[in-house]
């Protein structure tokens, strides 16, 4: 059996010109997606890399989709000019948060967490990282665990503390301080 959904407030092409019949959206964001509205907003965020590793710096936008349902981050990073995006969201199945990622190169992710617990909200999951980007659709990488532990130190200013656990048990740490320009 197969249905059709049409999106309610999904974000129009920006070519099109919005409709003036286009219905409100009948249910209001989850409150729970308010918890991370410290996302919002652009961000510098300096990296500070795992010994032996480049430090870089990623320019984030958080802004909120879907009638608030989600938060799109637009990040990008230099050196190596990988741009993606995570989806934010709540899922209220299964009352927790939810990230997907994906990116230029290839890579995504899932992530989720139950929510904030003694100042951190601390985000779990899979990742297949693309080591280097082909424009075959073909190439290496490798399927790892991460974990994105966030921290709000004050207005404006957040940190991400990073692992990336690969398959043979290894661990990278590094973390992202955040602040608004």
């Amino acid at each position: 059996m197969a249905f059709a959904v049409t999106p309610v407030n999904a974000e129009p092409d920006a070519r099109d010109k919005p409709s003036r019949t286009t219905p409100a959206n009948p249910l209001p964001a989850p409150p729970q997606i308010r918890a991370l509205d410290f996302l919002l907003g652009s961000y510098r965020c300096e990296y500070t890399p795992p010994p032996g590793s480049k430090a870089t710096v990623m320019h984030l936008t958080t802004k909120r989709a879907m009638g608030g349902h989600y938060y799109y981050t637009d990040a990008t990073m230099e050196p190596g000019h990988v741009v993606g995006r995570s989806t934010f969201g709540w899922d209220p199945v299964g009352g927790k948060f939810i990230v997907q990622y994906h990116d230029n190169w290839g890579s995504s992710a899932h992530y989720s967490s139950p929510g904030w617990k003694n100042g951190h909200l601390v985000f779990k999951g899979p990742l297949s990282q693309v080591v280097t980007p082909s424009a075959t659709g073909k190439t290496e990488g490798v399927k790892m665990d991460v974990v994105d532990d966030y921290q709000v130190l004050g207005p404006g200013h957040f940190k991400d503390a990073t692992s990336f656990t690969f398959p043979d048990g290894s661990t990278l740490r590094g973390s992202y301080d955040c602040r608004r320009p």
